[in-house]
């Protein structure tokens, strides 16, 4: 077997000496992706020390430059900043061969690629896998899209909140008697971005097995039903639907937010029979430990509809905060309801480093992203780069990467195969 297959490309960004201190550094993406699904799941590749080489259209970009606020200019919205830290961008025209035939050189210094357009798309344009594998031993390409590409639904266009529809997540979600309500992240995107992050990680590590490569596809469908694994068995083999419960949870009560006499809301998730017993001692009704309606899980989930107002009663005779102490000395899970700055400023976050400061090289642009979740004491922290402008990265690469001169560099902007920088 090559080594050459298990080798990574050795490269740090282009043009700069490799950091051996994370867990990928040394391999190298090419990335096709856009939109949220394929970002995240690129923005983790480059936490974990990959080098990323973002492909994007000349002039428009990457289309969530343009979602949310902007940030650094009209073409770089906070939207995108969230997602592209650490990545460079190359402005590179697919729709000439010209483009094509230097994205298909660039692959052959590249150990990842991950694509999220339409199936069919890559392979009309050249670059499928079939079309991409024989150029890179042991290539890992990465496939995210809508449905999948054997699906009778995969031409269907498809975004976050079109999955949150058709696969039941919104149905589920909102009051018992309202209205189907959209989970307030685009939990479609990332989730479908985390489990390609995953197959790509996996295929890396079996690719000494695989030198002829490995494509991983995920689908926007599958993921998102994936995430609703612990509702299954019991739509599917108990033939019971999920209910929309609002505050509260269809499997375990109580666990719910609770509004106070504040007008706050304080959550309990008593989810164990030690946890449910320590809270009816907090709330100084120990009877309900062993009154038969409240006794189990399941006598507590068919008497919902009095044991939820019981307590909602007694939490209305104090403030939120003062319940959170009451809960906090009985040891039973809970939390006031924070809104997301309310988050970010706890104690906890500042402590655990969940965001990070990003900037360029110049210091001429920065702001804040979600730090990786993933930590561990052998992966030293480093500085972050915030995202790219279009076409930023477009020269070093092609002459760093593929030794193109400056004169090659200019003839292919005067032909209009790549595009330099875009600030503005």
């Amino acid at each position: 077997m090559s080594a050459t297959v298990s080798a990574p490309t050795g490269a740090g960004p282009t043009g700069t000496a490799p950091d051996r201190s994370r867990p990928l550094t040394g391999y190298r993406v090419l990335d096709f992706t856009h939109a949220a699904a394929g970002p995240y799941a690129t923005m983790w590749l480059a936490d974990l020390g990959a080098e990323i080489v973002k492909i994007e259209k000349p002039g428009r970009g990457d289309g969530a430059r343009y979602m949310g606020e902007p940030m650094h200019g009209p073409k770089h919205s906070d939207y995108f900043v969230a997602l592209n830290a650490d990545k460079q961008s190359v402005s590179l025209n697919l729709h000439t061969p010209e483009g094509v035939a230097l994205a298909r050189e660039l692959v052959a210094h590249c150990d990842i690629v991950v694509q999220n357009f339409r199936p069919g798309v890559m392979d009309k344009l050249g670059l499928g896998f079939a079309d991409l594998a024989p150029l890179r031993e042991g290539l890992v390409y990465c496939s995210l899209s809508a449905f999948g590409a054997e699906s009778s639904w995969r031409g269907r266009p498809a975004n976050d909140i079109i999955m949150q529809g058709v696969t039941g997540m919104m149905d589920i979600t909102g009051e018992p008697e309202g209205d189907p309500v959209r989970v307030g992240v685009p939990i479609s995107d990332f989730s479908t971005g985390l489990f390609g992050l995953s197959g790509v990680l996996a295929a890396l590590l079996a690719r000494p097995a695989h030198p002829e490569g490995q494509h991983v596809e995920v689908s926007m469908f599958d993921a998102t039903l994936a995430l609703m694994a612990n509702y299954i068995p019991s739509v599917q083999d108990l033939g019971k639907p999920v209910p929309r419960m609002g505050r509260g949870h269809p499997q375990i009560v109580p666990y719910q937010a609770f509004r106070c006499g504040d007008g706050g809301y304080v959550i309990i998730g008593a989810f164990t029979s030690a946890f449910w017993r320590r809270l009816a001692a907090a709330l100084d009704h120990e009877e309900w430990i062993t009154d038969e309606r409240f006794a189990t899980n399941a006598a507590r989930m068919e008497n919902r509809h009095v044991l939820v107002p019981l307590i909602e009663d007694i939490l209305a005779g104090d403030t939120r905060d003062a319940w959170c102490a009451v809960l906090e000395t009985a040891d039973v899970p809970h939390t006031p309801v924070h809104t997301v700055p309310e988050a970010l400023a706890s104690v906890q976050a500042q402590e655990s480093g969940t965001t990070i400061e990003v900037h360029d090289p110049a210091r001429t642009r920065s702001g804040h992203v979600a730090a990786n979740p993933v930590r561990s004491k052998a992966w030293p922290t480093r500085e972050h780069t915030t995202s790219p402008h279009i076409g930023e990265h477009t020269a070093r690469v092609l002459t760093g990467l593929l030794g193109k001169s400056e004169q090659d560099v200019d003839a292919l902007v005067e032909a209009g195969v790549v595009g330099r920088e875009e600030t503005a």
